[in-house]
């Protein structure tokens, strides 16, 4: 685990509220843009691991992989892969594919 993913562990959805939980998504938002542009060219994907995943959505959330991905397109990524238990794996969305969302 890199640095920057130990900082989401800090955030916890805990009796601390709804704030954290916004905090933790824009920190993974972040860790995952940076993964990206570090890969550019390279791998071309970000994988966030179980671990990571269940700071901001625990396992037995309801319809989980939809909010994931629907995380990933508010943030300007696609969610290629999702199993539960072992990751999620984003790319970066084609920007087509973002004008016709927003």
């Amino acid at each position: 685990m890199t640095a920057q993913l130990r900082e989401i562990t800090s955030v916890q959805l805990s009796s601390r509220g709804r704030a954290d939980y916004f905090v933790g998504m824009k920190i993974l938002s972040e860790q995952i843009e940076r993964e990206l542009r570090a890969q550019t060219g390279k791998v071309g994907h970000c994988a966030i691991y179980e671990d990571e995943l269940q700071r901001i959505w625990p396992l037995n959330e309801q319809n989980r992989k939809a909010k994931i991905a629907q995380f990933a397109r508010e943030h300007g990524f696609h969610l290629s892969f999702y199993k539960q238990g072992l990751c999620a794996i984003f790319v970066e969305e084609p920007r087509e594919a973002l004008a016709n969302y927003r």
